[in-house]
């Protein structure tokens, strides 16, 4: 009987099926998972198995085996059921060799010694190796102590977690979580995201008819005169000052044309030096709005996203989740304020210079959404710092 050969099969996949395949690979996720571990304020990774890690709590030295899942639909990865591994030296052997030392006497002292440089020294050196390892791979420039943080946060008393809004975004938290891992309390299980969900402001109406009103502030009013008499001497270097006014005050961006020249209109008749001019100036800015630049810093203002919000390191093109995003809560002014105040009873107790820059940043722009509109990606980055 004659052999039959058996045909091969052959596995067909698009450039991009194969990109994709690869993409998430053991190699890789190894990599995403450390650095997203790495980053966070107490712990670094040690090893990472099919479906298991072993992370280090290098503020105490202790290790854990935990629980890893990654979701290719959302493209978040879940860290759960966290187990201290507990380390004792195995000293079976030396303590055979110390017995055989005492009751065979062709066993030296040298012998002695040399069981146990191999049965104990080796096994902290061993240890302390791998150690090294792990948070050799750690960047400590500028990492914020969260736990400092978390004991700041449970010696004051917040009043905006038992608001209805907070625990909306908690939620929100859960189903689209941050892109960045803070800290690991060990007993909660741990979420994050490879990409960025928030990337739009949501404008509030009480922001809009904040900025209806800005003519009536002394600060718009000192910086807007300052423009317009500029302008009219000089269409360039005014151009500037506007350019430079409306990066101060992006909020005008958020008014409708008629709106906008109706605000402008009124600052320049609360101004006796510049009613004269009223034409001339409110023409110039109508030509400024349509203007390339000052249409890009718009687009800019009112699709930025947040500047501190940056993905893991992924193979060079950013991913994007299967399923789309739900629109984020909107806040109003009070709510906003309610975060910001207990993030400042928190920021009072900090000592350590880069966690209270941190916090006062996060602080600024809560302070700056009330007047502008929330800003979903900040509000979330509040939450989970006072959910620590």
């Amino acid at each position: 009987m004659k052999n039959i050969k058996k045909e091969k099969i052959i596995i067909l996949f698009t450039l991009t099926e194969f990109e994709d395949l690869n993409l998430y690979s053991n190699r890789s996720m190894e990599k995403v998972v450390a650095s997203l571990v790495n980053k966070s304020s107490n712990a670094c990774l040690v090893s990472m198995f099919e479906d298991s890690v072993i992370l280090l709590d290098h503020e105490d030295g202790q290790f854990y085996i935990a629980d890893y899942n990654f979701d290719r639909e959302t493209l978040t990865l879940k860290l759960e059921n966290f187990d201290p591994v507990e380390l004792n030296e195995s000293s079976g052997k030396f303590e055979d060799n110390v017995q055989e030392f005492f009751e065979n006497e062709n066993v030296s002292a040298l012998d002695l010694a040399e069981s146990y440089k191999s049965n104990v020294i080796e096994q902290e050196k061993a240890l302390k190796e791998l150690i090294n390892d792990a948070m050799s791979k750690k960047n400590f420039d500028g990492i914020i102590n969260y736990e400092e943080i978390k004991e700041a946060k449970d010696s004051v008393v917040t009043e905006s977690q038992n608001e209805s809004f907070f625990q909306k975004y908690v939620d929100r938290i859960e189903k689209y979580p941050l892109t960045e891992i803070k800290y690991f309390n060990w007993e909660d299980s741990v979420s994050v995201s490879l990409f960025e969900t928030e990337t739009t402001k949501l404008v509030n109406s009480s922001a809009i008819e904040k900025a209806k009103d800005l003519w009536k502030r002394t600060d718009f009013k000192e910086s807007f005169n300052e423009a317009c008499k500029a302008f009219i001497e000089n269409v360039e270097e005014g151009a500037d000052l506007f350019k430079e006014l409306f990066e101060e005050f992006p909020q005008v961006f958020f008014l409708e044309k008629s709106d906008r020249r109706t605000m402008f209109g009124k600052a320049v008749i609360n101004s006796n030096e510049l009613r004269e001019d009223m034409g001339d100036i409110l023409k110039g800015i109508t030509l400024l709005f349509e203007k390339f630049d000052l249409k890009e810093l718009k687009e800019q203002y009112l699709l930025e996203q947040d500047e501190e919000a940056v993905s893991a390191e992924t193979p060079d093109e950013e991913p994007t989740a299967e399923e789309p995003v739900e629109k984020a809560p909107e806040l109003s002014s009070d709510e906003l304020k309610k975060i910001a105040d207990d993030l400042k009873k928190v920021a009072e107790k900090i000592e350590d210079e880069n966690t209270k820059e941190k916090l006062d940043g996060i602080i600024e722009k809560l302070t700056k959404g009330m007047e502008e509109g929330t800003r979903p990606v900040v509000v979330k980055e509040a939450v989970s710092i006072l959910m620590l």
